[in-house]
């Protein structure tokens, strides 16, 4: 049985109306796919290769040297605009742009701009030709184009993503102590069961006193250790796989999700950030003028599987005529402060604003959260690796302590 020549291919097109689309497309190339999809009229903005599980390991590796050359998406927005607030037209903007650049990778990119609009395409089809720019910044560009206010567009891009990025950061930073810490912790706990405790158990057997009942569990662990050298090697061998495979898991961003949501209290300030990208990422594209379903139906990556599940559930009952802020409640995607906000928008027609003053108010209560959950992971994580780490060295003591009593 031969292989099929065809292969699947995920599709996000643009209509006339400003409306976004996500649609599965089969086709033997890339190129034939974005034909498929934009038969109809419609601007393809993305089109990506679902891998099958023989090419995943190499597709991360070619993905992860792409990143490395993409430009900074803020910068670029930030100053594609100025340039053309400036007066300056989209291809001597993105010439300049590209003189500008220092990076050779990062200046073909720029170049690969300029020549696709040479040709005669608009800069979000040059955008997503490139494949180095985000959907969310090509379908921006895209309706701004339709719209005449590209350079508008371009800010709100801009400052929307700086201000995603800054909660970004801390999230991250907050992150970085409890997990040298438990790296660190991890390790010394390692050194002590592999190392120290194997060569102190050598000492306490030649005495042959009585130990206590955790001690003498604690030694026989030693013993074991001291007797099969490969042990310390095996477990120096497992803890740097687990580490590893963690770190590779990691760039899953669905595995990602699903291992934060089955942290306590780390949990809840990952779906608030994932809810305030959301929003944020709402207010963008209603601003240029798409509809709040297809904005919606666009941020569904950024959710985890059960809060994309609830979106998609949401979008429904917005086909068959409930209100925004009704469905969204009804799917657990707002709480009471942001349905009300949504509720007054509908009846005020200022949607892409209250959506904005949602993702203010998400923000807020994150980075309150942020503080709270880092206050209290970090001293949880000291003390656990205090007690595991001083009881270890309480029990190899305990036998010194008994000697030094009979000797008295």
């Amino acid at each position: 049985m031969t292989a099929s020549p065809f292969s699947a291919f995920n599709t996000v097109v643009l209509d006339d109306r400003g409306g976004l689309s996500a649609l599965r497309v089969e086709a033997a190339t890339a190129d034939q796919a974005r034909q498929i999809a934009g038969r109809n009229g419609q601007t393809v903005l993305e089109c990506t290769q679902i891998e099958n599980d023989a090419r995943r390991g190499a597709g991360r590796v070619f993905r992860f040297s792409r990143n490395k050359a993409r430009p900074d998406t803020v910068s670029f927005s930030q100053d594609l605009a100025t340039l053309l607030e400036a007066g300056v037209t989209v291809k001597d903007a993105t010439e300049a742009l590209a003189r500008k650049e220092n990076f050779a990778a990062r200046r073909q990119i720029f170049n690969e701009l300029g020549d696709s609009m040479n040709s005669g395409l608009g800069l979000s089809a040059a955008l997503e030709r490139t494949k180095a720019f985000p959907p969310l910044l090509v379908a921006t560009v895209a309706a701004s184009e339709q719209t005449g206010d590209l350079a508008t567009g371009l800010s709100r891009y801009a400052s929307h993503q700086q201000s995603l990025r800054t909660v970004r950061d801390k999230v991250i930073g907050a992150c970085v102590y409890p997990l040298l810490l438990l790296l660190v912790g991890s390790v010394v706990v390692l050194m002590l069961l592999g190392v120290v405790v194997p060569r102190f158990s050598r000492l306490i057997e030649s005495q042959g006193r009585e130990l206590p009942v955790m001690s003498r569990l604690l030694m026989a662990w030693g013993q074991f250790v001291d007797a099969n050298p490969a042990v310390p090697l095996i477990m120096l061998g497992a803890f740097v796989v687990a580490v590893v495979t963690l770190l590779i898991k990691w760039n899953d961003a669905d595995a990602r999700r699903k291992w934060l949501q089955r942290i306590p209290g780390v949990a809840g300030v990952v779906r608030e950030f994932q809810h305030l990208q959301m929003y944020r990422t709402t207010a963008i594209l209603t601003s240029r003028g798409i509809t709040i379903h297809k904005a919606l139906l666009f941020t569904a990556d950024l959710l985890s599987p059960t809060d994309r599940e609830r979106l998609q559930s949401g979008l429904t009952r917005m086909r068959e005529g409930e209100m925004v802020s009704n469905a969204l409640s009804q799917v657990g995607l707002s709480d009471v402060v942001a349905t009300s906000m949504l509720a007054v928008a509908e009846r005020s027609g200022t949607l892409p604003e209250m959506l904005d003053r949602i993702a203010d108010f998400y923000e807020r209560s994150l980075q309150r959260n942020i503080d709270i959950t880092s206050r209290l992971i970090e001293p949880l994580l000291m003390i656990v690796f205090g007690l595991l780490i001083g009881g270890i060295v309480v029990l190899m003591y305990l036998p010194i302590f008994d000697l030094a009593s009979s000797f008295s």
